[in-house]
């Protein structure tokens, strides 16, 4: 992408996330490190809610203090041209109180950030919450980026007041994306110019992973073959009766979840070929896939998960590994456009016949097919284009410099 003229334009991005920097990499993290990368300063602040807490949240809302205390004020460097901010708010997210006392806090934090005389910023937002809204309005940014990739009204009965805010949203926003085409729908009924953009992979720390020589993983390397692996959050999205149904049938095979446990797992850890290994940091992440023989998306089909589309799935792909998911909207467009590159299934009998064909049937052809299909989603050249459109509608919103007046006498 050919980067404008630096004194043509804003610098500034505040990035509203939908989560925060710490937990599992995700196209957040692509985005905000992709614009720090070419220059803009960017400041990522990290969720602000989408519903009132549950008592399951107090670990979360403990990170979040540690988060504020590890800054200054909130305020911590990630690297260049990226800093993290941990705001404390009320954790009422459609609380007239609420929402008046945090719009305040964030007005006279943010400005903190930015340097005296900036121009206004580019505001890209995850969030479209009734506060981040309300933010935005009074920062008055020269373009307002949506980016849309979950429906948060179908996550929780608790969030589904976001609805009327998100739809204001969608009509307000200056540029709309979406991760999914049933996300991209919704947006059109707001505006004509949603534009679909799934999440992608960064396909180069990927590729080294694939060729490296380097040892497994030990814990990984010390378990019986072969290794189903599954990496992401352990949430209430993800089908664990399904899991422990083929964990029951496939007693030989080792049944790996690589990442944080974000629910009850009492049904993972009573089987004893289930192995949760926790988090890891992303750039352990390729090591561990490598290691698996065949790689799973067992999310349960809801409301929620049929505008999912895991940013995994590429990662999978992008080692040649055998994908077995259930059967999400979202992926079985993937298919649609790019062919079996996954084995899509609806019940227990069809994830176990499909595990054993993916263990069995290793096949270089089919290997290199999935490759290929990551190949062409890599975020480097989605976030290029996404870029170019945020540089086309700052282009039409720069005035048109007037003509040189031409003298005649």
């Amino acid at each position: 992408m050919t980067v404008a003229d630096p004194a043509a334009r804003p610098r500034d991005v505040i990035c509203f996330s939908s989560i925060d920097w710490d937990v599992l990499w995700q196209g957040h993290h692509e985005i905000a490190v992709a614009l720090a990368a070419r220059g803009y300063r960017v400041l990522f602040v990290e969720n602000t809610g989408v519903r009132r807490p549950w008592m399951r949240d107090l670990p979360r809302l403990r990170q979040r203090l540690r988060n504020w205390r590890r800054g200054d004020r909130g305020f911590r460097t990630e690297r260049e041209n990226l800093v993290v901010y941990s705001p404390l708010l009320l954790p009422f997210p459609y609380s007239a109180t609420a929402r008046a006392v945090n719009r305040a806090l964030l007005l006279r934090a943010l400005p903190s950030w930015s340097p005296p005389g900036a121009e206004p910023p580019i505001v890209w937002t995850f969030l479209p919450t009734p506060l981040v809204r309300d933010v935005i309005g009074a920062l008055n940014p020269v373009l307002t980026v949506y980016y849309c990739v979950n429906d948060f009204a179908e996550s929780s009965p608790l969030a589904r007041r976001i609805a009327d805010s998100e739809a204001r949203l969608f009509a307000e926003a200056g540029l709309v994306f979406a991760s999914a085409e049933g996300l991209r729908a919704r947006a059109t009924q707001f505006r004509d110019d949603a534009h679909l953009f799934p999440f992608g992979v960064d396909f180069r720390i990927f590729q080294e992973a694939r060729q490296s020589s380097a040892p497994l993983p030990a814990d990984l390397r010390a378990l019986p073959r072969p290794v189903v692996g599954y990496v992401g959050g352990i949430h209430r999205w993800v089908d664990q009766d399904l899991v422990v149904a083929a964990a029951q049938r496939l007693p030989e095979a080792s049944f790996v979840l690589v990442g944080p446990v974000q629910t009850d797992v009492t049904r993972l850890t009573g089987r004893p070929n289930v192995h949760l290994l926790g988090a890891r940091p992303h750039s352990e992440v390729p090591a561990y896939i490598r290691g698996f023989d065949v790689s799973l998306i067992p999310y349960r089909v809801t409301s929620y998960t049929a505008d999912v589309c895991p940013a995994k799935l590429n990662e999978y792909l992008a080692m040649g590994i055998p994908v077995v998911a259930t059967d999400l909207p979202a992926i079985r467009r993937v298919t649609d456009e790019h062919g079996p590159v996954v084995t899509l299934v609806r019940e227990a009998d069809a994830f176990v016949a499909a595990i054993r064909r993916g263990v069995a049937e290793r096949s270089p052809a089919e290997s290199e097919r999935r490759i290929e299909v990551a190949r062409r989603h890599r975020w480097d050249e989605r976030i290029a284009r996404m870029l170019a459109l945020v540089e086309a509608r700052l282009d039409q919103r720069r005035p048109t410099p007037a003509p040189a007046l031409v003298d005649t006498r």
